[in-house]
């Protein structure tokens, strides 16, 4: 008996518990209503005879959405950079935030179709902090989705040093 009402109450606690949790979120990016790049960087230089005193790395993510109708564009990122030097002091890290109230596809400074920005930039480093409005930037970021070894592109490799990028992309449905 007394399991039976430990089951009974059990079942119960569950059925109240899913009726009132709220539904699974979707991914970010809200819904396919709207065509979106999500896009994944990570650069790291960890060779003195390459970076000199840039030794370090950069890594980061950014979305680009863009409404069903082509009308609105829009979009954000987050990324994190680190310095450092040989035998210590030096270096530290920073933060960077980008709002981005609009954006274009067109060709970059290296030739390929990128993303140029408008928006908001929020820079930290070491306590201190910078916001300001950027118009029109070159990002670099390819608009083209894939896989992005974005030094072979220039025809070079070396140890310690790996510019990846990753370009992704959903349509609107």
């Amino acid at each position: 008996m007394r399991r039976s009402i430990v089951a009974t109450a059990a079942l119960v606690a569950f059925a109240v518990v899913a009726a009132i949790a709220p539904s699974a979120a979707g991914a970010y990016g809200g819904g396919a209503s709207h065509d979106m790049w999500q896009i994944g960087i990570s650069e790291n230089c960890n060779s003195p005879t390459i970076c000199g005193d840039e030794l370090g790395g950069f890594w980061g993510w950014a979305e680009f959405d863009r409404s069903a109708d082509g009308t609105k564009t829009w979009g954000d990122g987050e990324f994190a950079g680190c310095g450092h030097s040989i035998g210590g002091g030096g270096g530290g890290a920073g933060h960077i935030s980008f709002e981005i109230t609009s954006w274009t596809i067109a060709p970059g400074s290296a030739g390929a179709q990128t993303f140029f920005v408008t928006g908001e930039e929020t820079d930290s480093f070491r306590g201190h902090t910078e916001t300001f409005d950027v118009t029109n930037d070159d990002t670099g970021i390819s608009a083209v989705p894939g896989h992005y070894n974005t030094l072979e592109v220039f025809g070079f490799t070396a140890p310690g040093v790996a510019f990846q990028a990753q370009v992704a992309f959903r349509a609107a449905k």
